[in-house]
């Protein structure tokens, strides 16, 4: 065939999946699913195109018989010829004249299948031989070389694939509404049933992702009113989150963004942090409303006082979503509309904290002298903990290196804790499906791939969760010894078990068939091919046979080593194969070609389209093969008559010896070297360990000659790379803040003092992520760098506060002391909305929630601690560094003073 170059899209992957079956003739359910069904919902507005599984189209077989061929001294090219020659139409013109134009067309072809077994093949000496002579000529189908069921029932299966950047929820809805209408007018006997909707968990988890926001927002508003402890307050503060999010949204249309599981994300991280710059102004503006203010007053004088630690917490937060945004590969598409909704809405959240926050505390704060008993309560709770803190502040101001080796100290466990936790690209959801993929040894039929097909089914359906199944068999042009089946499960909240107990056991029961590779996987779009296994490992050779070698001493190690299931690879070299040899010089010495020998082997064993039959306005392929009891045996080889260049029939026993033998079953190259893929499955084993491992075992084994090489391809590629690419967004963050908050203070020592929260992070992030189970993924390093944005708001409010003080007069250790307990309430606040915002995330119980969790865990860890340390660490860090820059001004003041001395003796 003609090499077809196409490109990689993961969008590309069919959406929807229809089963077409019928309980009739079959070659009626291939004219409606192909002609009917088929091109109907190719009309729908965002298909793509339709893909089909276990469609056998109609066809016209003429099934020639050598042996009468011979007899009647013909030759299967003669068969081939005689077709093309005699069933034809080609247009003939057209005759013009003045007043009038006529078309002219050659009614060249047979109207009938009956009428083609007449086509006259030859006619010697007065004997005519037809087609009907020599052949069978039946209107039929296809070879079976692909086998669609759905739940067992052999189907016809239509895979939609929606156009590039269409929205995938919306295709679906509208290709579902188009099949209801369907349904009305679909004819007796056939059914169309759903086999399979990407769209559901889509939905579901986009219905899961929006219940965690709105949890979130009535969590943050009750921990609001437990610190504010006034309804009118609270409501100041928390219109901030509606407001934000709605800002944020229009934002994202205007973007042209979709309501995904990135931006969603985006927004239910959003939702504890949009409220943190009005609850700075308002507990502020409030401050001064308790002590006497006029609430007028007090708005500005509140605002002004605050509103550079606002602009820098928010810039700091921003910015460092930048260049998460801007990420390369794979990943990079995906976290681009992450990382701009959450600057986006973070920055409204500053803008509404500065306008509506101020405006509203001026119109509704009062200065009230009884309050209710719930107020009382709480507030001598809040007295308690600001007199704890006062004396725990002043002790570490006193000792200092104390405090920094209890900070050194709890950096360090963080960073002990580091290597226990595992790397993995993506926590794996439970999506309700999986793919079941099985393998038979090369060369068995379909057949037989299609009885084990059925066994498959049965222990699958076995399971009690299990509700419906799509199975194939060369689907997609696959091999015919190989099969695969999308297994739906029950809902996850009406089963116990989640669905990776199911897979492993599913995994147990396949491993009983010992002639038969079997393999147990998630669902993915990061896969790129046939096979979406967690680790796809690429080695590179000099040839096939080498790398079988090398291959099948990988394997075994790697399922002695543990945590590795499902190992298999894409090379198979005992593919039952035929070899003909060519007796050239015979074969010159009696005038036949080797293109005649090629061809006639080929018409008679391989089918030859010889030309089109034309019925009801469709064409159809009419093929030329052998009848199939004469091409099942190798020896059937050697009953071909070839013609020679003297027209002559030349038996191919003469011509061609044949030698039965083993073979690959595909040649794969990979950067143009041949190369064979390592494919397996995790269980209880993080994909970054299993990596080293399996990186490991394959530099043993490979031979150190220098023609080898290995890559990896798939998520296993996915992994490194975005590990790579998120340590540079993490640098560049990093970078960013430090400028931006060196702009915002005007100094280059203070920034540092801020940063400085940043460590303080790490015990609590790998501590949770630890006691939880969790990993270290692309979503938990997400929360890791927005972490540094969250947490520098914190030391921002002390820096700053501090050094308002000290501009008033005070000195450093005096308005240290103050600032940290006038920053104290405000920091909790924030803190604990951030914290429980993002609770409902955390846990993880609504749908998608797996991959979200571990991103939420690390803000939760991380906030918990830092905040803590931040409280008392900060003002250390700041009165050692102060102390750090008075020094250093005092060295460069006495070495100027000493050359201007000199200079003034000289």
């Amino acid at each position: 065939d003609k090499p077809i170059v196409d490109k990689l899209d993961v969008a590309s992957q069919a959406i929807l999946w229809i089963a077409v079956s019928s309980r009739g003739d079959y070659a009626r359910l291939v004219h409606y699913a192909d002609k009917v069904a088929k091109e109907r919902l190719q009309s729908i507005r965002g298909v793509g195109m339709i893909q089909t599984g276990g469609l056998r189209e109609r066809e016209i077989r003429v099934w020639v018989d050598p042996e009468r061929l011979e007899a009647r001294g013909l030759s299967p090219q003669d068969v081939v010829r005689a077709i093309r020659l005699k069933h034809v139409e080609l247009p003939g013109g057209r005759i013009e004249r003045l007043d009038q134009e006529f078309s002219v067309k050659i009614q060249g072809e047979y109207e009938s299948v009956e009428e083609l077994k007449s086509l006259v093949l030859a006619s010697r000496e007065g004997a005519v031989t037809r087609l009907r002579d020599v052949a069978q000529v039946i209107d039929g189908n296809e070879d079976l070389r692909t086998v669609a069921r759905f739940n067992g029932v052999p189907t016809i299966g239509l895979g939609i694939r929606k156009q590039s950047g269409t929205n995938t929820v919306e295709v679906a809805r509208r290709v579902k509404a188009e099949l209801k209408e369907m349904q009305k007018t679909v004819p007796e006997g056939i059914d169309l049933q759903i086999a399979f909707d990407s769209s559901e968990f889509i939905e579901a988890s986009m219905k899961g992702v929006q219940g965690d926001i709105l949890f979130g927002v009535l969590l943050t508003s009750l921990i609001m009113f437990l610190f504010l402890r006034n309804v009118r307050i609270t409501m100041i503060s928390v219109v901030a989150i509606p407001i934000s999010l709605i800002g944020g949204f229009v934002v994202m249309y205007a973007l042209d963004f979709t309501v995904n599981n990135m931006t969603m994300m985006a927004m239910s991280l959003a939702v504890g942090m949009v409220i943190d710059d009005a609850i700075v102004v308002l507990e502020n503006i409030f401050r001064h409303v308790e002590e006497g203010s006029d609430p007028m007053k007090a708005a500005s004088e509140g605002t002004s006082e605050v509103g550079l630690a606002v602009i820098a917490a928010t810039s700091s937060i921003a910015a460092v979503f930048i260049p998460v945004a801007f990420m390369k590969g794979v990943v990079g598409r995906f976290f681009y509309q992450f990382g701009l909704t959450v600057a986006v809405t973070i920055a409204i959240s500053a803008v509404v904290s500065l306008t509506l926050t101020p405006m509203l505390c001026s119109r509704l704060l009062r200065h009230e002298e009884k309050h209710h008993p719930l107020y009382n309560l709480l507030e001598r709770g809040f007295d308690w903990l600001d007199a704890t803190y006062r004396r725990i502040l002043s002790w570490v101001t006193r000792h200092r290196m104390v405090t920094v080796l209890i900070a050194l100290s709890a950096f360090g466990s963080g960073i002990a804790l580091s290597p226990l936790i595992g790397r993995e690209f993506s926590t794996q959801d439970d999506e309700a499906r999986f793919i079941v993929r099985f393998e038979l040894p090369t060369g068995t039929s379909i057949y037989e791939t299609e009885k084990r097909l059925s066994e498959v089914e049965n222990i699958v359906f076995s399971q009690p969760e299990v509700t419906q199944a799509f199975s194939a068999i060369g689907m997609g042009g696959g091999e015919v010894n190989s099969g695969l089946m999308v297994v739906h499960l029950t809902p996850r909240r009406e089963r116990k078990a989640h669905q990776e107990v199911l897979m492993r056991r599913l995994r147990g029961l396949l491993t009983a068939y010992k002639d038969m590779t079997s393999a147990v996987e998630y669902v993915s779009i990061l896969g790129g091919g046939q096979r979406h296994a967690d680790l796809e490992y690429i080695i590179q050779g000099p040839d096939v046979s080498a790398l079988a070698k090398v291959s099948d001493r990988i394997v075994p190690v790697l399922k002695r080593l543990g945590g590795f299931v499902d190992v298999d690879t894409d090379l198979r070299i005992t593919k039952p194969e035929v070899k003909v040899h060519i007796d050239r010089g015979l074969a010159d010495d009696l005038g036949v070609d080797v293109r005649s020998i090629s061809q006639d082997i080929y018409t008679l064993f391989g089918g030859v389209e010889a030309g089109k039959f034309k019925e009801g306005g469709e064409r159809y392929d009419i093929r030329v093969r052998a009848l199939p009891t004469d091409r099942d045996n190798p020896e059937d080889l050697y009953r071909i008559a070839v013609r020679s260049l003297g027209g002559t029939l030349v038996k191919s026993p003469n011509l061609i010896q044949i030698e039965v033998g083993q073979g690959p079953n595909v040649v794969n190259r990979y950067n143009r070297r041949r190369a064979v893929t390592i494919y397996t499955n995790l269980e209880d084993k993080p994909m970054g360990l299993a990596l080293g491992e399996l990186e490991k075992t394959t530099q043993e084994m490979l031979p150190k000659d220098g023609k080898w090489g290995t890559a990896t391809t798939g998520r296993t590629r996915a992994f490194q790379e975005t590990f790579v690419y998120m340590r540079y967004a993490m640098i560049v963050a990093i970078l960013i803040i430090y400028m931006v908050l060196a702009a915002q203070f005007e100094s280059f020592i203070h920034p540092f003092t801020v940063m400085l929260s940043l460590p303080l992070c790490v015990v609590g992030v790998f501590g949770l992520l630890l006691i939880t189970g969790n990993t270290l993924n692309i979503t938990s390093y997400i929360g890791i760098i927005m972490l540094m944005g969250i947490a520098t708001k914190n030391a921002i409010l002390l820096v700053d506060y501090t050094n308002t003080l000290r501009s008033r007069g005070m000195q450093k250790v005096e308005a240290v002391l103050q600032a940290g307990p006038t920053r104290f309430r405000p920091i909790l606040m924030t803190a604990g909305s951030t914290i429980i915002a993002v609770l409902p995330v955390a846990l993880g119980m609504s749908e998608g929630g797996e991959s979200r969790a571990p991103m939420a865990l690390a803000v939760v860890g991380g906030m918990f601690t830092s905040t803590f340390l931040t409280l008392l660490v900060i003002p250390v860090v700041y009165l050692l560094l102060d102390d750090f820059a008075s020094w250093l001004r005092g060295l460069f003041r006495r070495s100027g003073a000493a050359v201007a001395a000199k200079e003034t003796q000289s």
